[in-house]
């Protein structure tokens, strides 16, 4: 792959991204629905006239966006992280941001329409990865300035060889995207991304795409791309923070054989979280059982965490603080036992410590919770909210009994932090 500079020259055409994208509320739903049909529900590659025929969306100019996402090679369309995303799992914001990703990594393969002989354009919309690299990210986050159609449409202006009219309609559709992935409108200077969720398919899926092109799949080479391709920017992550899963997760994927792991389990469907197993099962059985299972995943991710927060925090602080509350969750008042005489519970920094962060390890920014409401606190399924002396619990969950309910504090804590906290969950 070549690496593109951020000073560019030459202009690029909108081509077919003008023409009809009016999925309306359906959004990425759909694309997700016609690749599943379109693949007839197997990790087989199919011929793009065959993929026309079974997809289930009749109207050829509704066709069109599929081209943008989808792998194509020698008049085949390949099977790669996006299409086992939407064959093996339900439709799901994990499908619709890999769907946004694979649209800005703009790498749709090559070879000629088997219908009209047209050779197919390889980056058909490499306006929109230059956007990503060279204006919405910054210093590590996707800012929502520039997704103002104002913004847009300067950067259009100057990328794109087309009439206004077509530039309307290349605007239109291309920040629809965002709109599908709930990403805008935003309330914050940046857009915050769900990190846990969309990293690990979209490295699988950038590195798909450069075996299905270029054959050559060792780690050498796969992590070149997440440097060429600057892929980090295009995850909205930080360099360090991308880059640091890229290279724990490349040895995963070779572990599963790169490419060839989309040869197994093509007849299971299941309606469980998208995951992957770390070690590569002996038996097919057991390789079935673990598509439906994320707990390997889980705990290597969370150990990771574990291991690097350990880097930076202060194991005195967090025993004294969890001493001042015996070991007793702030939010549900359960002490959770381990063992004769032992309880464990965790302290929760309210500003994560780390990139982007970069929340100070004291005291005063930090909660002892139990390992649940942890969990649910650093996702932002729980947030504090000051009221008057004190502060509440509020929950995204429906009913949750824990809406509402006061803090218990022993311990004084900074209310920037709380806000901070609070803002970036917004």
């Amino acid at each position: 792959m070549v690496l593109y500079a951020t000073v560019f020259a030459v202009k690029h055409r909108p081509g077919s991204f003008t023409k009809n994208f009016a999925w309306g509320t359906t959004g990425l739903k759909r694309l997700h629905e016609a690749i599943r049909a379109g693949f007839r529900n197997e990790l087989s590659p199919v011929s793009r006239t065959a993929f026309r025929r079974d997809c289930g969306i009749n109207d050829p100019l509704e066709l069109i966006p599929v081209n943008f996402f989808l792998h194509n090679r020698d008049g085949q369309l390949s099977v790669d992280e996006l299409v086992r995303q939407a064959v093996l799992y339900p439709h799901s914001r994990t499908f619709d941001l890999l769907a946004l990703f694979t649209f800005h990594l703009n790498n749709a393969g090559r070879g000629r329409d088997a219908q009209s002989g047209k050779e197919i354009q390889s980056r058909p919309a490499m306006w929109a990865n230059e956007f990503v690299r060279d204006r919405l990210w910054i210093n590590g986050r996707w800012h929502t300035s520039a997704l103002t159609e104002e913004a847009l449409d300067r950067f259009l202006l100057k990328r794109l060889e087309s009439t206004k009219t077509s530039r309307t309609k290349c605007l239109t559709n291309y920040r629809k995207l965002f709109e599908l992935c709930r990403l805008v409108p935003a309330s914050g200077y940046t857009i915050n991304l769900p990190n846990d969720q969309w990293v690990l398919p979209a490295l699988f899926a950038a590195w798909d795409r450069e075996i299905l092109n270029s054959g050559d799949d060792n780690t050498d080479r796969l992590l070149e791309v997440f440097h060429s391709e600057e892929l980090y920017k295009l995850l909205g992550q930080t360099h360090d923070y991308a880059l640091e899963q890229a290279t724990h997760f490349v040895n995963v994927y070779r572990s599963m054989g790169c490419v060839n792991r989309l040869k197994e389990g093509a007849a299971i469907t299941s309606t469980a979280v998208p995951s992957y197993p770390l070690t590569k099962p002996e038996s097919t059985e057991e390789k079935k059982l673990d598509w439906l299972n994320q707990e390997g995943l889980d705990k290597t991710i969370e150990r990771q965490r574990v291991e690097r927060m350990e880097q930076i925090r202060d194991r005195r602080k967090s025993v004294s603080i969890k001493r001042i509350y015996d070991n007793e969750c702030q939010f549900c008042g359960i002490c959770l036992q381990v063992s004769d005489g032992q309880y464990y519970s965790e302290a929760a920094h309210i500003q994560a410590v780390g990139e982007p962060h970069n929340g100070p390890d004291l005291m005063k920014n930090m909660l002892v919770l139990c390992p649940n409401h942890h969990l649910q606190f650093d996702r932002g399924v729980l947030r504090l909210e000051k009221a008057g002396e004190t502060y509440q619990i509020r929950s995204r969950q429906v009913g949750d009994p824990l809406e509402g309910k006061a803090l218990k504090l022993r311990h004084e804590i900074d209310n920037k932090f709380v806000e901070y906290h609070f803002n970036w969950f917004k």
